[in-house]
């Protein structure tokens, strides 16, 4: 079957699905076939074309924004990193666009991080806008702006593993314009699929990452296979934490937390705690910064994450976003 074929293929599933044409039942096992073979671009791309256009978007006048986000459903299960990086990046000046939901099958996904640090997770979409815009940083709460997802919800939870809509989410940003990428994904074949599908989507510039021993972000514990999307163009090559000037530590030491222990540790680490979850943040930090544009290289991104922190930017740039999210400022 050729690469078109399949992916209207993909389409007409999605759009089966939208239209209620097929059970609960259904849809779970047809799912769980596309997992067991490996879910390809024209798969991802068939289906986004179908679920994409049903989204609420949202506008922004900057010119350009990042959003750092992982699939979920990794073997090994961090505590909130790419959240709590985002606030880095944002009180840096690089407007943070972070698409995110609650955690499907662990202990605490992004949303439910906020929500523990007593943010209101789902304003509207015109007051999200407005948060971008002002203080570079809006959470974009994944059930409010995919409403049509819901169709799907039901099946996806017969599944026990990560499916296709695992890896949709993190390429469906509801941001309208220009938009970059740090996006860690669960498997290592992934690397070879998401690039080409952020190519396609018009994503300018994307960190693609899977880290040793096995989580959706870049790691501090060992390496991270990395697929670098620049000008249509996929560079693929590996990062160590020593490339950084780091001692890798122990995968215990950024372990995934519940929703309340991840609200202190994100505190402490936006406060200026050392550690290995500093480690995991300033690491993932520097990833984003270079693939903004901020900085011209890993080492300039690493060390203005390092001022970024230690100023109290990032820490007051959570708070800063926890007011302005229950319309306190």
């Amino acid at each position: 079957m050729s690469q078109a074929a399949e992916a209207e293929q993909a389409r007409s599933f999605a759009c089966d699905i939208l239209e209620g044409r097929m059970t609960d039942r259904e849809i779970a096992e047809r799912l769980q076939r596309m997992r067991d073979r490996g879910e390809r671009a024209e798969d991802i791309l068939g289906m986004i074309s179908a679920f994409y256009p049903q989204s609420r978007r949202l506008r922004t006048s900057h010119p350009m924004v990042i959003d750092l986000c992982g699939t979920g459903g990794a073997p090994f299960r961090t505590f909130n990193i790419s959240t709590s990086s985002s606030f880095v990046l944002a009180a840096a000046g690089v407007p943070v666009a972070k698409h995110g939901n609650r955690s499907s099958i662990g202990r605490c996904g992004s949303a439910d991080l906020l929500e523990a640090v007593g943010a209101n997770i789902s304003p509207s979409i015109e007051i999200s806008s407005r948060m971008l815009d002002r203080i570079n940083f809006a959470f974009l709460f994944a059930p409010l702006y995919h409403p049509s997802m819901r169709q799907a919800s039901k099946a996806r939870r017969m599944v026990p593993f990560r499916t296709v809509f695992n890896v949709m989410g993190p390429l469906m940003n509801p941001v309208l314009g220009r938009r970059r990428q740090l996006m860690g994904v669960s498997s290592v074949e992934l690397l070879d699929v998401v690039p080409q599908v952020l190519d396609a989507l018009d994503v300018e510039e994307a960190m693609v990452v899977h880290g040793l021993p096995g989580m959706d972000e870049v790691s501090p514990c060992g390496v991270t296979m990395v697929a670098h999307l620049r000008g249509g163009s996929v560079e693929r090559y590996e990062l160590t934490p020593e490339d950084l000037g780091m001692e890798p530590c122990s995968p215990k030491d950024i372990a995934e937390l519940s929703p309340q222990a991840a609200a202190r540790c994100s505190y402490e680490v936006l406060r200026g705690r050392k550690g290995a979850r500093r480690d995991a943040v300033l690491v993932n930090s520097a990833c984003a910064f270079l693939v903004s544009g901020k900085v011209s290289s890993l080492a300039s991104g690493l060390a203005l994450a390092e001022m970024t922190i230690d100023s109290g930017k990032a820490f007051a740039k959570m708070r800063e976003y926890i007011k302005a999210s229950r319309g306190d400022a």
